[in-house]
């Protein structure tokens, strides 16, 4: 078992161009076939369902990113004034740091053999992928998740598990199927509105503040929240960063901080708990070690798909856990209807033993003065 568990995370690392994107496209095709049903149940074929939800699904996508396209090129374009800026406010902070670290490498150097300082490891190059070899493998994997969604939302998933035989595998993967997508798409259906309301606060609250670009940071709150933990913290550190370039001093930079921290905790604490509820709530622990596993595993796509992949092992597990308290349920039904039958069988047979002789008294008969004739001479 622990060999067939190695050998299975080492595929999944070394498949990583190809899973990610199939396993994108499986949530995503999970969270939009409801919409696809109820068009069918409409009278639209499946295939036509399919590619008008896609279209919808792609118009959107293109309006959010054409939306906050303009500030994000903006501020990338002064990212290394930005930095620079930045560098001169915690000059103090970084000589500090830069004085601990050559404490630290002296007293280092000073424990170690003179050995060992000459062998050193030779440094050894690494070419990194080019600029374009890296867009286009960016572009051919959003393509393929596109099209393998579409795909998937043509066919009906749903029944897959219907069609076979009551003791195949495959006779339970239909209930799975829907119970895994109508726990995701109530979870996400939730952190969706959770998030957008964060994100509507985050917009209203910097530019409150005069923060620039306050609706392209009201979209980063929106997007990085469906991380949970993460996508808050990262969120929290970018917002800081602009404020302590973008406003003299540190008082305007730690209101921006404070403002955010308590949307973040409000929507975290209160509303998503509210939103989502007990039945799909996941343990803290369970969820930072799933994200730093598929953060491990997978890097940035691993992280975003951390949550979908832990809820769906929920759901599916609770699905399989009550079909098999059903179906002993059922057994110990047929217990006591077969304990029952056998008790009525046992019954009949002795009641018909004991009647065959009162049968044979009421075929004798009664002769003369008392005399009883054998049932032949009667």
């Amino acid at each position: 078992m622990v060999l067939t568990a190695l050998a299975t995370v080492a595929a999944l690392k070394f498949g990583q161009t190809v899973i990610v994107p199939v396993l994108f496209a499986l949530f995503v095709a999970l969270l939009l076939s409801p919409a696809v049903e109820w068009l069918v149940r409409h009278r639209l074929p499946r295939v036509v369902a399919a590619a008008l939800v896609m279209v919808v699904l792609v118009t959107l996508v293109g309006a959010a990113v054409s939306a906050t396209w303009s500030p994000a090129r903006e501020w990338l374009d002064t990212a290394p004034a930005t930095l620079a800026k930045l560098e001169r406010k915690l000059r103090p902070v970084t000589r500090f740091i830069a004085k601990v670290e050559s404490v630290s490498t002296q007293a280092g150097r000073m424990t170690e053999p003179d050995a060992a300082r000459q062998q050193g490891p030779t440094p050894v190059a690494i070419e990194r992928k080019g600029f374009v070899q890296s867009t286009q493998e960016y572009v051919l994997a959003v393509v393929s998740m596109v099209f393998l969604t579409l795909f998937l939302l043509a066919t009906d998933l749903g029944s897959m598990g219907q069609r076979g035989p009551p003791g195949s595998p495959w006779a339970g993967a239909g209930a799975i199927f829907l119970r895994v997508r109508g726990e995701l798409g109530r979870y996400f259906g939730a952190v969706t509105l959770s998030n957008l309301v964060l994100g509507v606060g985050t917009v209203i609250t910097m530019y409150w503040l005069d923060m620039p670009n306050a609706l392209l940071w009201g979209v980063v709150a929106f997007a990085f929240n469906f991380v949970p933990y993460a996508g808050s913290a990262t969120t929290l550190l970018l917002l800081t960063v602009v404020a302590l370039v973008s406003f003299d001093g540190i008082g305007k930079a730690l209101s921006v901080a404070g403002t955010y921290l308590v949307l973040t905790t409000f929507e975290g604490q209160v509303l998503q708990p509210v939103l989502v509820g007990r039945r799909l709530d996941i343990s803290p622990p369970v969820v930072l070690l799933g994200l730093w596993f598929g953060g491990w595993l997978w890097g940035v796509p691993g992280i975003a798909l951390a949550m979908p992949m832990l809820v769906s092992v929920k759901a599916a597990a609770q699905e399989v856990a009550r079909s098999r308290a059903v179906t002993r349920t059922d057994q110990d039904v047929e217990t006591v209807r077969s304990r029952a039958e056998h008790w009525l069988r046992m019954s009949a047979q002795r009641y018909g033993r004991v009647s065959r002789p009162m049968a044979g008294r009421r075929d004798t008969a009664v002769q003369g003065d008392g005399d009883v004739a054998p049932p032949g001479r009667r």
